[in-house]
């Protein structure tokens, strides 16, 4: 199984001012948890580089499953570091408990790897 990287490698890698998209829902201001069977029982929110991307997983999560269209979920852009830090030191039960900062290449394999519904 990959194991995730921890906190500090991924901060190392981008500045305070990187900024990144996230699927985020405009009604609970919550940022959407997409499962990756690369790391099974953890609840990942997932960072993109471009909006183009973040939308692209939007469209795949809307068709699969069509009752998220009420949560008015849009692509936001977010300071990265900030939001990162944010979601590790959250330990309510039910949120997020990890993340994923794809590369543009990354996206693309993901999205590829998605059963299409």
């Amino acid at each position: 199984m990959t194991q995730p990287l921890p906190l500090d490698a991924v901060l190392s890698e981008f500045s305070e001012t990187s900024e990144a998209w996230v699927l985020q829902s405009q009604r609970q201001g919550t940022y959407l948890i997409v499962p990756d069977n690369r790391f099974p029982g953890r609840r990942p929110v997932r960072f993109f580089m471009s909006r183009e991307d973040a939308e692209r997983l939007l469209v795949q999560v809307l068709q699969a499953k069509p009752a998220l269209a009420d949560a008015q979920i849009t692509p936001v852009r977010v300071k990265l570091l900030a939001a990162l830090r944010s979601i590790a030191v959250d330990k309510t039960p039910g949120h997020a408990d990890s993340f994923v900062v794809h590369s543009p290449n990354e996206v693309f394999e993901f999205l590829m790897d998605r059963p299409s519904r």
